[in-house]
């Protein structure tokens, strides 16, 4: 079996030892010593060992320390903390896979190991098992089996979270020194540019739209905001040196280009600066949505799947926050509830993880909060705050 490279995926390893989801007794170490629990120690999120100021007893000696806790004792190797003087304060070493050897600190001691497989309860054991066959999905084995109805609970409160997120993730772009209208205008602007950004050029996009916004009262009309967007950014002639803007034009598409998203979001930035403020606090939605898409005279267009995932992720947050900072509870609610129910075509190589699961692709091919599962619960290790997970090892 291969390990997982990445160090996050001993997150779920650590979870197990914090919350004590394993036999705890008749612990012994491989050399055959008891091994009696006290204090697991306080998770250290910083670097160096994985648990301090633990409080175990080791055959006759109660010794107070460190814990380290690896997939495999090759781990401690590979990771040179043998070398480290951080954990020679390390008094018990904790692997999931059977071993026969031991370890040593930096400062030539030993350190008792206790192999934690054997203690697990046999659904956990199995999950744990196809986690290191699978990093990514190791509930896939699973899915075939477990009811939908757990699923589809888990993907609502991640849908619920990415919300969350997102308004979260605009509200660095509020400006407070500003007027409130021109600040939120200005956080829907950049927030507007940095999507049509996504993947590869969000950092010059936010930066670019920072400094138009700066220069939008001297244009005369949404065509020459256009042309200054592209003459200020160099996006139109990747040759040009001089601009600042480093563009990242590899693997994309034409659609994509650097020089079509530019002109797409100064057009789309004209419209929000200039559109009267009360209808952003009366209109619906939609409505504002369809005017940004036809203020954007061009083609090719955005399309209908960055469109549908940018309503989500740029305008519904951004109302929201509109909302709070107007005190007006119904422009949020009603923000809120059209996310519940929004549905965006999601790229396929982002949701291809679930494909061949047995799960309906309607359950999660639509939902915003998809993006949200994969990249911080499957993709990120979290399976300990999943439900899929729970449901998995008490099965």
């Amino acid at each position: 079996m291969s390990r997982p490279q990445a160090s996050y995926h001993e997150r779920l390893l650590h979870w197990i030892w914090e919350t004590g989801h394993f036999d705890t007794q008749g612990l012994a170490t491989i050399d055959g010593r008891e091994v009696t629990i006290h204090e697991p120690g306080r998770h250290n999120k910083t670097d160096g060992p994985d648990f301090k100021g633990a409080e175990i007893t080791i055959g006759n000696l109660r010794w107070y320390g460190d814990i380290e806790i690896h997939w495999k004792l090759a781990d401690w190797r590979s990771h040179a903390h043998g070398t480290d003087p951080r954990y020679n304060k390390v008094i018990l070493h904790i692997v999931l896979e059977k071993t026969s050897d031991e370890i040593q600190r930096q400062d030539q001691t030993s350190i008792p190991t206790l192999w934690l497989g054997q203690y697990l309860a046999d659904p956990l054991g199995s999950f744990l098992t196809e986690y290191l066959r699978h990093p990514q999905l190791p509930c896939s084995r699973h899915l075939s089996f477990i009811s939908e109805a757990v699923f589809l609970k888990q993907l609502e409160k991640a849908h619920r979270e990415y919300f969350e997120q997102k308004v979260e993730d605009l509200l660095p772009f509020y400006d407070a020194s500003l007027p409130p209208s021109r600040a939120w205008r200005r956080l829907v602007s950049i927030a507007f540019f940095d999507g049509l950004g996504i993947a590869h050029n969000r950092a010059p996009m936010r930066r670019l739209c920072s400094q138009l916004y700066d220069q939008i009262d001297a244009c005369s009309s949404a065509d020459a905001l256009r042309k200054r967007a592209l003459s200020v950014s160099g996006a139109g002639a990747p040759s040009r040196s001089g601009t600042g803007y480093q563009w990242n034009h590899k693997g994309c598409r034409p659609a994509n280009h650097p020089a079509q998203r530019v002109q797409q979001a100064a057009l789309g930035l004209w419209h929000i600066h200039h559109l009267p403020f009360g209808q952003w606090l009366t209109e619906h939605p939609y409505d504002l949505w369809d005017g940004i898409l036809s203020a954007i005279s061009l083609s090719p267009s955005i399309g209908k799947e960055r469109s549908s995932i940018l309503f989500g992720i740029v305008l519904l947050p951004a109302l929201y926050i509109l909302g709070n900072l107007f005190h007006s509870e119904a422009l949020k609610t009603n923000s809120w509830n059209i996310w519940k129910h929004h549905q965006a075509q999601l790229p396929k190589s982002l949701i291809s993880l679930f494909e061949g699961t047995g799960l309906s692709p309607s359950s999660y091919n639509k939902k915003l909060g998809t993006i949200h599962q994969l990249r911080n619960y499957c993709k990120a290790g979290q399976c300990q705050e999943c439900f899929v997970f729970k449901n998995a090892i008490s099965s």
